[in-house]
């Protein structure tokens, strides 16, 4: 086999014939490096439930064993897909000398970016390198390196151009050997999180609230146009401006026209004319295995005018006292940070501040 050097990571090259789900079992300088292909044990289920950066880790309500329960059912579904599809995903398993799992992760082809980006794309879903609280960054870093130096070299094998890694900013190990791997910083979001008890009244701001109607979907797609040059499409210089533009049309038009269960899409109404849009939905996931009612905010953009700014607030403002409504006492809202009023917005209805992520770009060639 023919391999190439990398600092901290063995990579296979491109065409190579000897592999194992598209990586080989390799030796690197702190960590032995090998996919895997069976269903959930008990080494990995013990990793995932002490990696403190789990899902929801920030939220305080919920207790440490039904916010494991989400992460070890994530990464069993992950398992089960890799298993079904090996030219889709790969499970990375990382042990030391004495064969002792220190870290996992995954990787897999999404074919909606690929297809709305003509670009072949992936994602690195996951990149676990024992807890912080138990491992120091010199033990976890080389980990962490072997770990994306291993699931960029299998994306590579699958001519994968474009990668996207997103993780919680206190993540050291994980974004420095992202970015020693050629990741490059693209965004970065604050999750505020709403509690019934803590959030400021809704207030109408002179608008009327309503549900979105199949009248409004013109409307709403031409707001959406130009609206979202903070999200990460369109702040990646080597994605088109048009290609971004389209990944938000039809995201969404999905969210108007094709609602999950539990999905909605709020109008704010200004003088009969519409002024901007607002999605939300249960979150099934979160809330089945706390208990605890949970409702995320989605894509919402207001018409470029004076009035702008107090659309947003009295449509966020009605999504947060809406949520109480149907039994979630709690609301779960993204906001870039680069897009500042609608931050001092948000803020300004009582949210708790919970945490940070960031999220990386990664271009092969």
């Amino acid at each position: 086999m023919v391999a190439v050097r990398v600092p901290g990571t063995l990579l296979p090259a491109l065409g190579s014939a000897d592999t194992n789900q598209g990586y080989p079992r390799q030796d690197f300088d702190m960590a032995r490096i090998e996919t895997y292909a069976g269903e959930m044990k008990n080494e990995i289920a013990q990793l995932a439930d002490s990696y403190e950066f789990r899902p929801y880790f920030y939220v305080s309500a919920a207790a440490s064993e039904a916010l494991q329960t989400v992460f070890r059912n994530r990464v069993a579904k992950f398992l089960a897909f890799a298993r079904e599809q090996p030219d889709k995903a790969v499970f990375i398993l990382a042990r030391d000398e004495k064969s002792r799992l220190k870290g996992f992760a995954a990787a897999e082809i999404l074919d909606f970016d690929t297809k709305i980006l003509r670009i072949p794309s992936g994602r690195i879903p996951f990149c676990v390198v024992g807890s912080s609280a138990r491992e120091s960054y010199p033990t976890s870093r080389p980990i962490a390196d072997a770990l994306m130096g291993a699931a960029l070299g299998w994306l590579r094998n699958e001519r994968v151009v474009f990668t996207t890694l997103r993780t919680a900013a206190p993540e050291l190990p994980v974004i420095h050997a992202a970015e020693a791997s050629g990741f490059r910083l693209i965004d970065n979001g604050i999750t505020a999180l709403f509690h019934k008890d803590c959030f400021t009244n809704f207030q109408q701001e002179g608008y009327d609230i309503r549900l979105f109607e199949y009248r409004d979907l013109d409307t709403i797609l031409e707001i959406t146009r130009d609206a979202f040059i903070q999200d990460r499409f369109h702040l990646d210089p080597r994605i088109p401006y048009e290609t971004a533009e389209e990944f938000k049309q039809l995201w969404v038009r999905r969210c108007c026209t094709q609602p999950r269960d539990q999905e909605w899409v709020l109008v704010a109404e200004r003088k009969g004319l519409v002024k901007g849009y607002f999605q939300y939905e249960y979150n099934r996931e979160f809330s089945e295995a706390t208990g605890i009612g949970l409702h995320d905010y989605g894509p919402a953009a207001v018409a470029r005018d004076r009035s702008a700014l107090g659309a947003y607030y009295a449509l966020l403002s009605y999504a947060v006292a809406d949520s109480v409504r149907r039994g979630a006492p709690y609301a779960m809202t993204r906001v870039p940070f680069g897009i500042q009023p609608i931050l001092k917005l948000t803020l300004r209805l009582g949210p708790a501040f919970m945490t940070n992520d960031l999220t990386f770009h990664h271009w092969r060639g």
